[in-house]
C-alpha cells in the first residue's frame, strides 16, 4: 500500500479546493521558458515530497522529523506528530532545515522559484507529518 501518496492526494486535493477559483479562471500566461513559473504544479510536489519522504511508506520521515529537531524545532514536530494542532513552520525555518542549496536544485529542476518551493513545503510538510503519523507517534521500523 502506497500511504504516502494517499496522504499526498488527500493533501493536495484539499489545496485544490481551498484555492479553487469562484469565477472563470482567467488564461495565465506561461513563464518564458527556462525561467521560474512561481508555483509548483501538484505532479511536481507529490514527486518533491515522494523524494523527501521516500515515497510509498515513508521511510525517511524518522530522518525528517530528525532534520526539523536538529534545526531547534522539536516543539513544531512534536505538535505535527501528537494529535492536537500543528505549529507552523517558515520559509525560512524550511530553508534552513532543507539547506537553501538543495531546494534550489530541486526547484531549478522543476522550473519552480526556491522561496515559493519553501513556502509550499512550509504549509504542506506538517500536514503530510501529521497524517503520516494519526496515532500521535512515529510507527517503529520494520
Amino acid at each position: 500500500m502506497d500511504i504516502l501518496g494517499e496522504i499526498l492526494k488527500q493533501v493536495l486535493e484539499g489545496a485544490a479546493q481551498q484555492q479553487a477559483p469562484q469565477r472563470a479562471p482567467q488564461p495565465q500566461p506561461r513563464a518564458p521558458q527556462g525561467a521560474p513559473s512561481g508555483m509548483p504544479n501538484p505532479n511536481d510536489l507529490a514527486e518533491i515530497f515522494k523524494q523527501i519522504f521516500g515515497g510509498g511508506d515513508a521511510p525517511k520521515l524518522p530522518d525528517v522529523v530528525k532534520q526539523f529537531e536538529e534545526k531547534g524545532l522539536r516543539d513544531e514536530v512534536d505538535s505535527w506528530v501528537r494529535t492536537g494542532p500543528n505549529k507552523p513552520v517558515s520559509r525560512r525555518q524550511i530553508e534552513d532545515v532543507f539547506g537553501e542549496r538543495e531546494l534550489e536544485e530541486i526547484a531549478r529542476q522543476r522550473n519552480i522559484d526556491r522561496e515559493r518551493l519553501a513556502e509550499v513545503l512550509g504549509r504542506y510538510i506538517p500536514k503530510i507529518i501529521d497524517e503520516l503519523t494519526p496515532s500521535g507517534q512515529m510507527q517503529a521500523r520494520r
